[in-house]
């Protein structure tokens, strides 16, 4: 089979087309392809370097601000006590008998109850903090009381001004004008913050010593008669008789 010349060059031009398409399908096209990603990763990384550098530059006053955030948390979960028992309750009315007065008839206990569950901050061995779950609870007493009203003005910016998270509930006062004196009960709350890893401290009770005689009060021992003198023998009535003296 006899190929001319002008056949040859055909088929070498159709060859060199051939090779073209495929290297612009098989090379040039996946190249570009892979640039495109290069590229939109290359304008993903330039942001991020951006934003990082933003960052840098505000760090110091990111770090203000979190020292503020934990500052602030910090001092109001101290507020709150880690936990509320029934002597703390007891306590708690003792002191408002002996800072303001008041006399209080009796108390009744009410029990606790969850309201929420706030992010609190816990203090770590390396003495940095970290978050920590702290559950929100309300506790109280009803107490039955008789006081003047100068002592319930005084009771109630006591318990407003307080460091101890108590608040008044309600308040059910009669005035009797016999002793001038204010009779009722008033309810009042105090929260708490509960959470693992939370020292709770105990209220301070005063220290009494065992077996104290009549420690609330209410014993009154009548006076014992004197001893009279006990005549043994007829001789001892004789010389009390001879002496003037009556046995």
């Amino acid at each position: 089979m006899n190929i001319s010349k002008r056949d040859i060059k055909m088929l070498l031009i159709l060859f060199g087309i051939v090779i073209f398409v495929l290297c612009y399908f098989l090379v040039y096209l996946s190249h570009s392809e892979e640039n495109e990603f290069l590229y939109e990763d290359i304008e993903d990384a330039e942001f991020e370097l951006s934003r990082l550098k933003t960052i840098q530059r505000e760090v110091s006053g990111y770090r203000e601000a979190i020292a503020d955030s934990e500052a602030f948390i910090l001092a109001a979960q101290a507020e709150f006590p880690a936990d509320v028992h029934t002597a703390d309750l007891i306590m708690y009315v003792v002191e408002l008998e002996q800072n303001l007065g008041i006399n209080t008839g009796g108390i009744t206990f009410i029990q606790p109850v969850e309201l929420m569950t706030v992010q609190g901050l816990l203090e770590t061995e390396s003495g940095s903090y970290s978050l920590t779950p702290r559950n929100a609870f309300r506790t109280g007493i009803n107490v039955n009381c008789s006081l003047t009203y100068e002592q319930l003005k005084e009771l109630v910016n006591y318990i407003n001004n307080e460091s101890e998270k108590a608040s008044i509930h309600s308040i059910s006062l009669s005035y009797n004008s016999s002793t001038g004196l204010l009779y009722g009960n008033m309810v009042i709350n105090r929260s708490f913050l509960s959470s693992h890893g939370i020292e709770y401290i105990a209220a301070q009770i005063p220290e009494m010593a065992i077996g104290l005689p009549n420690p609330f009060g209410v014993i009154r021992l009548a006076p014992s008669p004197l001893p009279q003198p006990q005549l043994e023998t007829d001789t001892d009535y004789e010389s009390y008789e001879e002496e003037g003296q009556e046995p």
